[in-house]
């Protein structure tokens, strides 16, 4: 009696730890057989899930119940991957979830299942977090195959730069784990966002600014992340042009909508004024007109001694013409207005 009792102990731990999931191997491991659970099925005291998986309760299935069906269906040679083994690493971000995403070895063949997205990989044992249940793919390798999966190039630099902004993880390596992974789609796109990255660019719209703006339109490469104290308080600067006393802040959506943000951003670019310095700051419209961007940062430079000229960065571009051979010196020449 008391080895029945100590049995049904361990199977109510077992469900807890899988969130409310087993499978038929172990109800069957703990003395329950297949008339039960069809029995338990009708009378709605179970939902079956995927063939041999089992929810004890009906209903809605939380995502996290839905993520240990799908590995017991196709486990335990199968590990989370891309999306999913992000949102399980804690990663937080708008993950693709509609599906479950798995990673299994190359020669495992596993029949088509509702709401579960397979991909096999020759290299796949090298892929995997040791000790984790349900089996987990590197964090790494997460970000590089969710990045990878991404049509959009914008979306997929987002969210690599995300994934280091948040400090799960850096640009080093996950520049190391690209060079295992040859065959990954995308690879020359993400190595070029992660070499970005490298150089000091933390989020979508740095880079943005780097690739649209900066590289676009000739403009002399600029210091990332420059470390200011102010007193006892330190910031860091998106883009600062040294050797001319131009900043360029860029302010996404997060980080700076609440008072507090917006004082301190307001504070940092006073005490740069304060010291000579002159800070242009830049949003989401870069997206749409970087040129613009491009314009009045080349002006900014121009009035304090770069000698460079903005080059157009397509035919269509809005600084391209007169506009474009125009060398800005310190003279004062603001462009789209007669010298």
């Amino acid at each position: 009696m008391e080895a029945d009792d100590e049995r049904v102990r361990r199977f109510v731990e077992l469900r807890r730890r899988q969130q409310g999931v087993f499978s038929r191997a172990q109800a069957v491991a703990h003395g329950i057989d297949d008339g039960v659970l069809a029995r338990r099925c009708r009378n709605r005291q179970i939902e079956r899930i995927h063939q041999g998986v089992y929810a004890d309760f009906t209903g809605p299935l939380p995502w996290s119940t839905r993520v240990w069906a799908a590995w017991l269906a196709c486990g335990p040679e199968a590990a989370l991957t891309a999306d999913t083994a992000l949102r399980w690493h804690g990663l937080s971000g708008d993950w693709q979830d509609s599906s479950i995403r798995l990673a299994v070895p190359q020669d495992r063949r596993i029949d088509r299942r509702t709401g579960i997205r397979i991909t096999r990989h020759q290299d796949f044992r090298s892929w995997l977090l040791p000790g984790r249940e349900p089996h987990l793919v590197r964090l790494e390798i997460a970000v590089l195959t969710a990045a990878a999966s991404r049509v959009d190039p914008d979306r997929r630099a987002a969210l690599v730069l995300d994934a280091c902004r948040q400090r799960r993880t850096t640009p080093d390596r996950l520049l190391a784990e690209l060079t295992r992974l040859p065959r990954l789609r995308g690879r020359t796109a993400l190595l070029q966002i992660l070499t970005d990255a490298a150089t000091g660019v933390q989020s979508f719209l740095e880079r943005i600014y780097l690739t649209r703006v900066e590289r676009a339109h000739g403009l002399p490469t600029g210091d990332r992340q420059v470390r200011a104290a102010d007193g006892t308080t330190v910031n860091y600067r998106d883009v600062e042009y040294l050797p001319h006393g131009v900043i360029v802040e860029l302010d996404g959506r997060a980080g700076h909508a609440d008072a507090s943000s917006t004082w301190r951003d307001m504070h940092r670019d006073n005490a740069a004024t304060l010291h000579g310095k002159t800070t242009l700051r830049f949003g989401y419209q870069l997206v749409t007109d970087p040129c613009a961007a491009a314009g009045q940062v080349g002006a900014a430079l121009a009035l304090r001694g770069w000698p460079g000229t903005i080059t157009p960065c397509s035919p269509t571009c809005s600084l391209g013409g007169e506009f474009s051979r125009r060398r800005w010196r310190v003279s004062g020449a603001i462009p789209g207005k007669p010298s």
